[in-house]
């Protein structure tokens, strides 16, 4: 199939070079490759008789002209792994093209090689896309312990510590288009495959790694974990990484990535859950003010992110019930907004006012506003905490 998918272009190519007529046969005599293309899926004996012979061959005017599909020339095989797999055949005098044989051979062997080994890559890359997607989305425990073989039988332990980290580049996906746009000999799948051979390049730092792209924008890291790292060296490690990926980005796509990065987990159902908390991770963290785009599971502010997402539903039926009247209220997001800068502040009025840039008074009479529509006193650290959590997850449920 290989030498299939190459044939037709070394003849072309080949002919314009040497002025002399190629073709290319399978090992089944079958021509795959010609420069008369009429010739293309015709059968030539004389290839099966190269092939038994496993040697070069030379037809003459007087020998062809008794033989079916055969012209003067000289036929040789093409070997892989010592083993010959068609037939290369150099059309004209033989005394002339005999020369060219030996060099036309080599550079048809080289080309098959080389696309030998791309289709393996391809073959490898989608075997391994598709063990990353059974990890992700197993549906029982026995399910679990077939991906769990199947990593094995791939040379991959999904029993030892990893950790997921969840890249994103927004934007991309625009970005890709509109250059496959302006330049005519852009190539789409060319852009990803370099994109994600970069990032196996920057984030590929152990032989259990696994990189693979979840979608045009996304690509997920099952990075292998030794048990003596800390989650601060973790995050550490991401930083630089990240940074070093970025910096590609910006020259390649003048774009960003960031990089949400789970827990450390154990086994297939740890991994998929890692994966599942990277995914809170970077919805929460894209609310956090942050210079660098990284965010962490083990963060204290993504945890509280993730607390005011993750309250049981009854829980929250009675917050928004019991605060019905400040949450329908028509200046409500007003009044959160400054509720929200008021706890970021600690409770501190004057700093609250600053960072508003609004007159203290103004800022009081907001919060009384707030505590006669609530009931609650907004001096008190457990009634903000209440608040707090109800205001957020209304925010996020009314954003778009």
């Amino acid at each position: 199939m290989v030498l299939k998918h190459i044939a037709q272009h070394v003849a072309e190519n080949t002919t314009e070079i040497l002025g002399h007529p190629i073709s290319i046969t399978d090992d089944k005599g079958y021509i795959i490759g010609a420069t008369d293309r009429s010739r293309l899926g015709t059968f030539h004996q004389a290839s099966l008789d190269v092939l038994r012979q496993n040697r070069m061959v030379s037809y003459d005017a007087n020998q062809t002209r008794h033989l079916s599909n055969v012209l003067p020339g000289v036929a040789s095989p093409i070997i892989f792994n010592n083993k010959p797999i068609g037939v290369l055949g150099v059309v004209g005098d033989p005394l002339e093209v005999k020369k060219y044989v030996q060099l036309v051979k080599s550079h048809v062997e080289m080309m098959y090689q080389e696309s030998f080994k791309q289709e393996l890559v391809v073959l490898e890359s989608k075997t391994l896309d598709m063990l990353v997607q059974y990890v992700l989305h197993f549906d029982n425990e026995d399910e679990a312990e077939h991906v769990m073989k199947y990593g094995e039988m791939l040379g991959y332990r999904l029993d030892i510590h990893r950790v997921c980290l969840l890249i994103t580049i927004d934007g991309l996906k625009t970005q890709l288009s509109r250059q496959q746009e302006e330049q005519d000999a852009f190539s789409l799948p060319h852009a990803q495959q370099e994109l994600l051979d970069y990032a196996q390049r920057i984030f590929y730092n152990h032989a259990q790694d696994i990189v693979s792209p979840l979608n045009l924008e996304q690509i997920l890291v099952l990075k292998a974990v030794e048990p003596c790292i800390t989650e601060k060296e973790l995050h550490t490690c991401t930083t630089d990484q990240l940074e070093r990926f970025n910096q590609y980005l910006k020259r390649r796509h003048k774009l960003d990535a960031s990089v949400a990065i789970g827990d450390i987990q154990q086994g297939v159902e740890g991994i998929a859950e890692s994966y599942r908390n990277a995914v809170k991770t970077l919805t929460a963290g894209r609310k956090l003010d942050t210079p660098l785009r990284i965010y962490d599971y083990n963060d204290w502010r993504i945890t509280l992110e993730l607390l005011s997402r993750e309250i049981p539903s009854f829980i929250q039926d009675k917050l928004f019930s019991m605060l019905d009247r400040f949450l329908t209220y028509d200046n409500f997001d007003t009044l959160a907004h400054t509720f929200l800068t008021y706890c970021v502040c600690g409770l501190n009025m004057s700093e609250t006012a600053r960072m508003l840039f609004i007159h203290r008074n103004t800022l009081v009479y907001r919060l009384d506003k707030i505590g006669e529509l609530t009931s609650l006193d907004v001096t008190s650290f457990e009634h903000c905490l209440l608040l707090y959590i109800a205001v957020k997850n209304r925010t996020q449920l009314s954003a778009p």
